[in-house]
């Protein structure tokens, strides 16, 4: 498949913004210039960029796909422990395999009318649901499963959780769309021999691998009365952390975890969003400017619709630079493009993806916007895209392929989606006593 995308204003790898033509051919990018691209004699689609910006596609590394259906359901009332033991666990406890599908389907839907080509899951119960819902939406989807052993209703014993991922990876450890990774649940839920053993399943099997840590202040002081360490050190003294890790959250951690952050290598997704809503005391117990300044890899993303409820990663992207720029009292330690990147290229670095820049070779993972409001039109589109109201997608594409296309989905029926979530979330609600 060859497409070609027509003098959009783009912009690219170094920041820059420019008029460029893009060429697409199996699956990645090989020809970006201002010149007319040397294929006249090849076929294939043509979208005309006149009026558009086109930036990489967008990644969300951290989202709960599965927890979609639920969306704004929890009050926001509720703070981090009982949110999750008394509204999530229950509403797993309630999923089926079917409702699974649609509000992973829901989940892509709403993304790739953000733009985002990929995201990563790091806690799903049904796998093969997700197989299903990748192959009719078309986006790239990380996806790892539910794995703790030591707290929660759907813990299992250690051995049966790391028969379960090497299981997963196996069976997902292609390089399509959907790609297996290992995952742990994290947040005091784990033995040391899982953290460990499902680290060396990632090592074998070339995969990031993913743990909620420090996502609040409870967290430390449970890990604390655990283990006698906080959660980053007792990573690290159990050798957990290295450039294949993604941490999600990492909302109360010390100077001292920053600094074995930047030495291991390892990753952190940022919610801003999620902790924002949760009252979590990121001005209290967070440390996002010395994570920026001192070089920590890191991404923004989502997590899920109940904790941000709202999965376009282009927002998370604006509260961390406002968050940044205010909890460092300096407006230049963290800059639109350094947002932009937060969502792209700095997410694909972590998975190991050859994706979030506008280069010769990377994936053909692309997002094109209506440039022809005020927010883009005028001054830094840069700055538009992250700091104003979201813009209209017009064009997503994926591995090459058009998956949206005059701002709709081309695989994906929106109006079947919305019908069959609404009437499998309500089934939900009465089968967690929520309604009547």
């Amino acid at each position: 498949m060859t497409l070609l995308i027509r003098n959009p204003l783009a912009i690219t790898s170094d920041g820059k913004v420019s008029r460029v033509n893009v060429f697409v051919e199996d699956e990645r990018i090989q020809f970006i210039s201002q010149d007319t691209p040397p294929f006249g004699s090849k076929r294939g689609e043509v979208i005309e960029g006149e009026g558009k910006l086109l930036l990489p596609g967008l990644i969300n590394a951290h989202i709960h796909t599965e927890e979609t259906l639920w969306m704004n359901m929890i009050p926001d009332t509720v703070p981090h422990i009982p949110w999750f033991n008394e509204y999530t666990l229950p509403y797993y406890h309630s999923l089926t395999e079917e409702d699974a599908y649609w509000s992973t389907l829901l989940s892509h839907a709403l993304m790739l009318l953000c733009g985002v080509t990929c995201c990563a899951d790091s806690a799903n119960l049904w796998p093969d649901a997700d197989a299903k819902a990748v192959s009719r939406s078309g986006i790239r989807f990380y996806v790892g499963i539910w794995a703790s052993d030591l707290s929660g209703t759907l813990s299992k014993d250690t051995a049966k959780c790391l028969e379960d991922v090497e299981k997963h990876l196996k069976k997902y450890s292609g390089r399509g769309r959907l790609r297996g990774m290992a995952s742990v649940i994290g947040s005091n839920t784990c033995s040391d021999e899982l953290y460990f053993e499902a680290a060396r399943l990632a090592a074998r099997y070339d995969t990031p691998i993913t743990s909620h840590e420090s996502s609040g202040h409870e967290d430390v002081i449970q890990s604390l009365k655990r283990t006698g360490e906080r959660p980053i050190e007792h990573l690290v003294k159990i050798g957990f952390l290295t450039r294949r890790t993604i941490i999600s959250h990492a909302t109360d951690i010390t100077s001292s975890e920053v600094n074995s952050l930047k030495a291991t290598g390892a990753g952190v997704a940022l919610c801003p969003a999620t902790e924002l809503k949760k009252g979590k005391g990121l001005h209290a117990y967070g440390r996002l400017t010395e994570i920026v300044r001192l070089g920590v890899r890191y991404c923004a993303a989502t997590d899920n619709a109940n904790s941000s409820n709202s999965l376009n990663p282009m927002r998370a992207a604006g509260l961390l630079a406002l968050l940044v720029k205010d909890l460092s009292l300096d407006p230049s330690i963290f800059t639109a493009r350094d947002a932009l990147r937060s969502i792209t290229e700095y997410p694909a670095d972590l998975l190991g993806l050859n994706a979030g820049r506008l280069e010769v070779g990377s994936l053909a993972d692309l997002a094109l916007y209506d440039a022809s409001n005020a927010y883009l039109s005028l001054g830094d589109p840069v700055q538009g895209m992250v700091y104003c109201d979201p813009p209209r997608v017009v064009d997503v594409v994926v591995n090459g392929e058009l998956v949206v296309s005059g701002g709709g989905l081309t695989r994906l029926n929106m109006e079947e989606i919305l019908r069959e979530a609404r009437s499998r979330a309500e089934s939900i609600a009465r089968r967690m006593g929520v309604l009547g």
